[in-house]
């Protein structure tokens, strides 16, 4: 039985025809009709965890071509169905024992790189902010870390834009399309394919390029559809635009601007309402949380002990009510202001970490680019050193710039997995608005007016020193580069997570060096 998503699309229905042999399972997010009997139709969204469950019970195979199918909700729906989705597929597929999970992406990744560049496997994607483009990327994102975690092999297609039949009519496709009939010919060539852990092949029309990419010779695959394209063609793509690190500059970054009104999201947890305390001396702020922060502090339950509470600020700071998964509640948030602090996260809950940690920070960022709001402070955890088969947990001299490991014990991986995908839904604003986006990583804290006891863990730093450092990522007057993701711990002899760059990007110094922590006191 092979399971195919994205039933609405034109490779799904092909694939239907190209299979006549093979038991099949199609499924859609709303109701197909003219199929083979001979074709089991499953209605649902891939969002709903029991529906997935049920849809790849007996799969020895799955087609994922969801996240390149066009949807016909929002855009935040259409991003959390892409990743949510695949989320809940990938653990479904190992729970099912699936053997393969062949996933559809798209060539449109590389869409702003000279047509005269070879790009192979082998090149970094460099999506935009468009939706198709995130729902490809970040698909790619979820499924690669998760196939590190299941243990699932996972093959990546990236397709050009599928034309064939009436699309050859209608319009002459660009230089990147590719007909349906290649398309089927690499997802069987996929499914045939004995591989391990993660694979990526472009499927290419006919051409040098396709027959020396990495699909022709470990799948086989050999295109055989010649593609018409419009004369003088005109796309970005067949401009080569001189040297390669111009080429990829944001044309047209956004200014800089003087940071005085700074809007904080998740205004009620302890870093953020460390940094509220930090800010407003120096700064107009609107603290925002998804409640009442009077509400908060009237309960008097601080997320851990000793950590901090909000403090209630009186004017000329304001606050307001906002949940961050709401676009129209985020933007009214930003309007009028200088900067932004995204603070927010939520753990636990599989619905709501994807809305707070995944969509909240694509609301945040689409919202910054909308009021040209340039310099936006992410937070987030640190993502090298989970336990697993590929971490770094063992390792020492661990930087930030290490390529990040989401997967870990289970209940951490939902909470790691949803801000890796937000990490990276910011990196791909920042570099194509031109943005200065501080990416600061956290992990333990401790208050610096705690009584000391116990050992810490190697990344770890107090409250206030958090709030220190968040202050610096708003005055800091530029950065090196649009993302910047930062360690922010303590000074701590452990060797593990040195935190230099902060200093050297920021000009932080952590004041609190915890020694009462690690250190033997006196008997």
């Amino acid at each position: 039985m092979i399971v195919i998503t994205g039933g609405a699309g034109l490779l799904a229905r092909a694939l239907l025809a190209a299979l006549p042999d093979t038991p099949l399972r199609l499924q859609s997010l709303g109701d197909v009709s003219g199929l083979d009997p001979r074709v089991e139709v499953r209605v649902g969204d891939l969002r709903d965890e029991a529906f997935v469950g049920e849809l790849l019970a007996g799969a020895a195979a799955v087609v994922h071509l969801a996240p390149i199918v066009p949807q016909t909700e929002d855009d935040v729906a259409a991003i959390d169905h892409a990743t949510r989705g695949t989320y809940h597929l990938a653990l479904a597929a190992q729970a099912a024992g699936v053997r393969k999970i062949v996933l559809g992406s798209s060539m449109e990744l590389f869409a702003r790189l000279p047509a005269s560049w070879r790009v192979t496997e082998g090149w970094r994607p460099r999506p935009t902010p468009s939706t198709p483009d995130l729902c490809a990327w970040l698909a790619e994102c979820a499924a690669r870390e998760l196939a590190r975690e299941t243990g699932v092999p996972t093959i990546c297609l990236r397709l050009g834009r599928i034309v064939g039949g009436a699309g050859l009519t209608e319009e002459l496709p660009g230089p990147r399309c590719l007909h349906v009939e290649d398309a089927v010919e690499g997802v069987c060539r996929a499914l045939a394919y004995e591989g391990s852990g993660w694979s990526i092949f472009h499927l290419l029309p006919p051409g040098p390029r396709a027959a020396a990419s990495l699909a022709a010779r470990e799948l086989g695959y050999r295109p055989r559809r010649e593609l018409p394209v419009a004369r003088g063609d005109t796309s970005p793509i067949a401009q080569d635009g001189g040297p390669w690190q111009q080429v990829l500059t944001a044309p047209e970054p956004l200014a800089s601007r003087t940071i005085q009104r700074v809007t904080i999201f998740g205004a009620g947890g302890p870093i953020a309402s460390t940094a509220a305390q930090e800010l407003a001396p120096h700064y107009t702020l609107r603290l925002t949380d998804i409640q009442p922060l009077a509400e908060i502090v009237a309960r008097g339950e601080p997320q851990s002990p000793y950590a901090p509470l909000p403090v209630l600020l009186g004017p000329p700071h304001s606050e307001a009510v906002v949940d961050v998964s709401d676009w129209a509640q985020v933007a009214a948030a930003c309007e009028g202001a200088d900067a932004l602090v995204n603070c927010t996260v939520l753990r636990a809950d599989p619905v709501k970490a994807f809305r707070v940690n995944v969509l909240g920070a694509y609301n945040v960022m689409r919202a910054a680019a909308a009021a040209g709001i340039r310099r936006v402070v992410h937070t987030g955890p640190f993502m090298v050193s989970p336990s697993g088969i590929t971490s770094y947990a063992w390792d020492y001299e661990v930087r930030e710039d290490a390529p990040p490991r989401p997967g870990g014990p289970h209940h951490f991986q939902l909470y790691f997995h949803t801000k890796y995908l937000g990490q990276e839904i910011c990196r791909v604003f920042a570099e194509h608005y031109g943005m200065e986006v501080p990416a600061l990583l956290f992990c333990g804290f401790v208050s610096a007016d705690a009584p000391a006891g116990g050992d810490i863990f190697s990344f770890t730093l107090s409250f206030q020193d958090a709030g220190r450092a968040i202050h610096r990522a708003l005055a800091v007057p530029a950065l090196p580069a649009p993302y910047e993701v930062l360690h922010i711990n303590a000074n701590l002899p452990h060797g593990v997570f040195p935190n230099d760059k902060a200093r050297r990007v920021l000009g932080w110094e952590p004041r609190d060096d915890l020694r009462a922590w690690w250190e033997e006191g006196e008997a």
